[in-house]
């Protein structure tokens, strides 16, 4: 069994999307994929006027549609604030245990986790438990979605540089285009991000794309598939 969280150089970068497109392409190799998104805040309402993990939802139809939702996300919270944060003003309880014992229940039953953070790393589940902690609790490398737009050097150069302060592995870093506007640093951000992630940059993912890449796939396989 191969795990990873995805994490963002900031929010909404394209985590989910990308987290798709990877998990699809792995399931299209035979290979069995669970993916978590353990925490989800910003959630509008549902049907039932409960809180609807719409990123969550994405991850289980792209990936494992047979999964109960109830799997995939534990905490669906309504405010568009820090997992914390939105839990402090909802009243719930989120216990760090409980997402630990089913990220290692799931990784039981599965040949490659997927688990999505929220934001960045460095954001916090409950007050004084980041994505970081929960990443070193179960020694899962970290792949990065940085989103191709004018600061992304500088925001890929501090995740990177937290990651290792943190004692934490980089998995990979993926440069992801989310909207297809031009600017000055559309075409040179890439040959940068490459520099500064070296041999584990794995590719980057145009705007409006609905299959990863096969050269990013091609350099995921190659570090983490084949043994």
């Amino acid at each position: 069994m191969k795990a990873f969280l995805i994490t963002g150089t900031d929010t909404g970068v394209g985590k989910t999307h990308v987290a798709c497109l990877l998990g699809r392409r792995l399931v299209a190799e035979g290979i069995d994929v669970f993916p978590l998104k353990p925490v989800e805040s910003g959630c509008l309402p549902g049907p039932d006027g409960k809180p609807f993990p719409a990123d969550a939802v994405a991850l289980q139809e792209a990936i494992a549609p047979r999964l109960p939702l109830s799997a995939v996300c534990l905490y669906p919270l309504s405010a568009p604030l820090s997992p914390h944060l939105a839990a402090r003003l909802e009243g719930v309880s989120i216990d760090p245990e409980r997402i630990r014992k089913t990220v290692l229940d799931a990784a039981m039953i599965s040949e490659i986790l997927l688990v999505e953070g929220a934001g960045g790393i460095a954001v916090e589940i409950r007050e004084g438990y980041a994505f970081a902690d929960l990443a070193r609790d179960l020694s899962f490398p970290v792949l990065v979605v940085a989103e191709n737009r004018l600061g992304v050097q500088n925001h890929l150069r501090l995740t990177v540089r937290y990651l290792r302060s943190e004692g934490l592995t980089l998995a990979g870093v993926v440069l992801n285009d989310r909207t297809g506007d031009p600017f000055p640093a559309r075409e040179t951000n890439e040959a940068e991000v490459r520099r500064i992630a070296g041999d584990r940059y794995l590719g980057r993912v145009p705007f409006g794309a609905t299959s990863l890449p096969e050269e990013t796939f091609l350099r995921f396989r190659d570090i983490y598939l084949t043994a």
